[in-house]
């Protein structure tokens, strides 16, 4: 059979590219040493006949580590550069290192270690250089790219190779990709890549294939649920032994993301879902008063400000909370989460006005960007003082977000449920620890939202309960103590720091109203059997004295 009766064999779709395999065997390393034809395992042999036998012009294979799925895609570059004229590939990584090392080594392996491709180099039919592999006699080219946009620019592509899509920075490596092979009749865009953030360009390709809305995307998703899982279904090549041990010597999380591929094992949300249907399981009213029961409390509110018609479909929101003290721990209650309209700063003046008027909001933070004339005006009036501006810095977010977190996880935040924009946002609202950002030897995480979500009712609320975050409130206050007795019995009197409650005490103004934050706390307390003169001794301000002569 001669070369060109090959090609004809080769043609087509999956069909042909198994035909391919069978007849040339390209190599790939053995995990024994040396190498081994390539021969793709049953789940990901079925994948790859969905792939290739679809019109399909972005396929992208998300598959565990160690699961073939680089070796899977250089073989359909491979087949396509042998099998079709004027192909110009790229190769491309989100690292240099791993263009030369990894994806494009893998090309040069099969070319310089299997028979076949050996023949064709050995007689200068085509050329493997150190960064690109030619074909003349077809004028078909394979060439390695970093992963930086302005080098994709203006290039004609037929076909394209990236791997480790997750981890890239931006979306400019897909946009110049996806550009370059627009206007070329059946060409493909090839991503191998294990699952990333739910902020990242993998995960909004793989939210565009559950929506459906994109026929020309086949997105091959394989994960496992737990390791019983990932040891019965995984390839052969895997070692069940060697699988189980790294089970035992990886943190859990990082082995799960590498091994059974799960999307919640990206990322971390910032409050997991049990938490927030906790905080979210009770309506109440938006009053201060009623919500503290007699305690001591704090309004704040916060601010997050998009630009007037944003194109990413932000919003501008304002949000109120009550600070408050529970059993001895703060707890934060949100009073209000409203978007205003267009970003007007009528509206948030109206809104921040209606906080203090109908509420008595004392502090407030603005998160910086866009909010100076906001802070300007917020210095005339009552709430002035309480008025900060906050620069977002991953430092200060890191603080900020941190106390909004443990404050959920402690059973601390209550979120109406009316609330549904913020409670939406919050459950998606993720961290990820991308390294870019260091104190010391430890790393500051990332915050935000997923692609297509939105986070400014979070931010808004973060900012909020960050203003009060130099507040510490007294559980029960009383204004002050008026003692009119002048026997010895007022030194024996709890109020004046005895332990008793004095015959006297049915006719004094202070120790009624003693009587009246007691039974306030008794009734939000109902297990805490303490006293009467426990309560007042151990969590009762008195204020200032005043005592008869």
């Amino acid at each position: 059979m001669t070369f060109s009766d090959m090609v004809e064999r080769w043609k087509g779709g999956s069909d042909g590219f198994f035909n391919f395999l069978e007849d040339v065997k390209p190599v790939v390393r053995c995990s024994k040493g040396g190498f081994t034809p390539f021969v793709p395992g049953p789940r990901e042999r079925s994948e790859i006949v969905q792939a290739l036998d679809g019109d399909f012009s972005t396929v992208v294979f998300s598959w565990p580590r160690r699961h073939g799925k680089t070796a899977t895609s250089i073989m359909i570059i491979l087949w396509r550069f042998l099998t079709r004229r004027t192909e110009n590939v790229a190769i491309v990584a989100n690292s240099e290192k791993q263009v030369v090392d990894t994806a494009f080594r893998m090309l040069r392996d099969a070319f310089e270690n299997t028979p076949f491709l050996k023949r064709l180099t050995d007689a200068g039919s085509i050329d493997v250089g150190m960064d690109a592999i030619r074909f003349p006699a077809t004028s078909s080219v394979i060439q390695a790219f970093s992963a930086n946009p302005s080098a994709l620019w203006g290039k004609k592509l037929t076909a394209a190779q990236i791997s480790e899509l997750h981890a890239a920075k931006s979306d400019g490596v897909l946009e110049a990709l996806t550009g370059s092979l627009i206007d070329t009749e059946g060409s493909m865009l090839l991503i191998d890549s294990t699952v990333g953030p739910m902020s990242s360009p993998l995960y909004a390709l793989y939210q565009s294939h559950l929506a459906g809305d994109d026929p020309s995307l086949f997105f091959s998703h394989i994960q496992y649920s737990d390791l019983d899982d990932a040891c019965a279904n995984s390839p052969p090549w895997i070692d069940r032994a060697r699988l189980r041990a790294a089970s035992r010597r990886m943190l859990p999380q990082r082995f799960a993301l590498f091994h059974f591929n799960r999307w919640g094992d990206a990322s971390s949300l910032l409050i997991a879902s049990d938490a927030l249907a906790l905080c979210t399981a009770n309506s109440y009213l938006p009053d201060p008063k009623a919500l503290a029961g007699g305690a001591s409390y704090v309004v704040s509110g916060g601010l997050d400000r998009a630009f007037g018609g944003s194109k990413h479909g932000d919003a501008t929101v304002t949000t109120a909370v009550i600070m408050t003290v529970v059993d001895d721990e703060e707890h934060y209650f949100v009073l209000d989460s409203d978007v205003v309209m267009f970003s007007r700063l009528a509206g948030i003046k109206a809104n921040l006005k209606r906080y203090h008027r109908d509420w008595g909001m004392t502090r407030c933070g603005l998160e910086t960007y866009g909010a100076q004339d906001v802070y300007d005006w917020a210095q005339a009036e009552a709430f002035a003082d309480g008025t900060e501006l906050i620069t977002p810095s991953r430092k200060v977010q890191y603080q900020a977000f941190t106390l909004l977190a443990t404050a959920a996880a402690e059973g601390r935040l209550h979120i109406d449920p009316r609330f549904t924009r913020l409670i939406e946002e919050l459950k998606c609202f993720e961290i990820t620890d991308d390294g870019k950002e260091t104190v010391g030897n430890e790393a500051i995480p990332k915050f935000g939202h997923p692609r297509g979500k939105h986070d400014d009712h979070v931010y808004s609320l973060a900012w909020a309960m960050f203003a009060t975050r130099e507040i510490t409130l007294n559980p029960y206050e009383l204004p002050g103590v008026r003692c009119t007795d002048t026997t010895a019995a007022r030194t024996m009197c709890a109020l004046n720091g005895g332990a008793l409650i004095p015959l006297c005490a049915g006719s004094c103004r202070s120790m009624r109203k003693a009587f009246d934050l007691f039974d306030q706390y008794a009734e939000r307390s109902p297990r805490n059997n303490l006293s009467v003169e426990v309560f007042i001794s151990e969590k009762l301000n008195t204020g200032s004295h005043t005592i008869a002569r």
